[in-house]
């Protein structure tokens, strides 16, 4: 479920560094009130869906559209790694997302995903479980490597998307 509004503050503010904004520019730039802007970046007042979508189409900013995601998804949708322990470099998260689907890749050799649903035990239903918790690791370093390769080579991820889709279309992947 899509949330109506959510506290994005830490977002908007890195958002506004990132991006050199002013609270007069951001106020413009969403069509909101300067003292809306101001409240959202401190969480004083939610952002509305429909300015979350009007900033995520007027500032094809990664982070900021990852962060809008994930807190307006329930977290459905990847986190961007900010951690102590995570190198923002691309050549480390690449490193990362390697291994990653590498265990994936081989978790995926072991589990049996032939027998129906109905019928698997409580540890193959574990070994499900954990394949997919594997899996989500690989998506999710895969969500950051790509968020880091636009903010590095100023390549945007949307439009790569947009520019995929009739592919997808031509390959019957999509209806």
């Amino acid at each position: 479920m899509i949330k109506n509004a959510a506290n994005m503050g830490d977002a908007v503010a890195r958002l506004m560094e990132s991006e050199g904004l002013s609270g007069d520019q951001l106020a413009f730039d969403l069509n909101i009130s300067r003292q809306l802007g101001s409240h959202m970046k401190t969480d004083r007042r939610k952002m509305q869906q429909e300015t979350a979508l009007a900033a995520m189409e007027t500032y094809d900013n990664p982070e900021f559209i990852a962060d809008v995601l994930h807190e307006f998804s329930e977290g459905y949708t990847s986190p961007v790694f900010r951690g102590k322990h995570i190198e923002k470099h691309r050549l480390a998260i690449e490193s990362y997302t390697i291994q990653e689907l590498q265990e994936a890749i081989s978790m995926m050799k072991e589990v049996n995903l032939a027998k129906p649903p109905s019928i698997i035990s409580k540890e193959e239903k574990q070994e499900i479980k954990a394949l997919m918790e594997e899996l989500l690791d690989g998506k999710v370093f895969i969500d950051n490597l790509l968020i880091q390769l636009q903010k590095d080579y100023r390549i945007s991820i949307k439009d790569c998307i947009r520019g995929l889709m009739p592919r997808w279309m031509a390959k019957g992947w999509l209806a």
